[in-house]
């Protein structure tokens, strides 16, 4: 017993020193953690932003029967899209494919599903920006621009 005691004795300092770095060391780690999800939440609003003002854009152009075409429209789509792909959560993306595959397939832009698959891109992407939300997808109907010019 007493050759582990001094055993410790001979670390004490050493066991202190430790104790004082992780004392500082992990504040620090959680503190960086926080501003890092700030940092992405900033980043995930201004995606979805501009995907929405990109949106909303072209389908006025085309309620107005102006063209959408054009190499910097075509940019500014693409790259709309390319921020969803980096800051979109999982749910936001899903959604989108949906949309995008009905649409593909010949679904009719403006029918009921289509309308209700945009909802459904809205919530995710609400869901993502604010977290758990008792908002349904009928509720948040009259933001959407298909439904409301």
């Amino acid at each position: 017993m007493d050759t582990l005691i001094n055993y410790l004795l001979q670390f004490k300092e050493i066991l202190v020193a430790l104790i004082a770095v992780f004392g500082v060391v992990i504040p620090y780690l959680n503190q960086r953690n926080k501003e890092y999800k700030l940092k992405l939440a900033e980043q995930k609003i201004a995606a979805y932003s501009e995907y929405l003002r990109d949106f909303t854009e072209t389908t006025v152009l085309i309620e107005h029967g102006e063209e959408v075409d054009g190499k910097d429209a075509d940019r500014q789509r693409i790259q709309a899209r390319n921020q969803i792909l980096l800051y979109g959560s999982d749910d936001v993306i899903k959604a989108y494919d949906k949309w995008v595959i009905f649409t593909d397939n010949g679904g009719k832009a403006g029918s009921d599903e289509d309308v209700a698959l945009f909802g459904s891109l809205l919530l995710k992407i609400r869901e993502d920006i604010v977290g758990a939300t008792k908002v349904t997808v009928n509720e948040i109907s009259n933001l959407n621009p298909f439904n409301r010019g």
